[in-house]
Formats: C-alpha cells, structure tokens, sequence
C-alpha cells in the first residue's frame, strides 16, 4: 500500500485571512475598531441606556428628545 500522504495545516494568519473573506466575519474588523474606539466604561453605560430605554420606554415624546439630545 501506498503511503498516504500528509495535509498540508495553513498557518494562523492564512486562517484569519480565510474567515476575513468570508461575509459571515467580514464585519469582524469594523467592530473590533469601533469597540476600542470608545473606552469600556462608556460602552457599559452607553448599553444600559439602550436596555432601559427597550425595557421601559418613554412616557412622553418631551422625555425621549431629552433623552436623545442628552447623548453625547
């Protein structure tokens, strides 16, 4: 019998740039740079802003403009 022969293994930047390519994890490098642009403690906050206005909502269109206009 012949010996069978052994595959090749890519290395770890050939990797990358294979999921890179593909449009599932092309966004990938997008939002890596998006999230180091803004440090963690204002993404925390930024976040729970979001949940609270989903969860709770605004009794009036006053209290939402406020709120929007107050993001900065």
């Amino acid at each position: 019998m012949a010996a069978r022969k052994r595959r090749h293994h890519k290395g770890q930047g050939q990797l990358e740039d294979d999921l890179l390519k593909n449009t599932r994890w092309s966004g990938l490098r997008g939002q890596q740079r998006l999230q180091q642009r803004f440090p963690p403690e204002r993404n925390q906050r930024d976040r729970e802003a979001c949940r609270k206005l989903v969860n709770e909502g605004f009794g009036s269109d006053a209290a939402f403009l406020t709120w929007l206009y107050g993001q900065k």
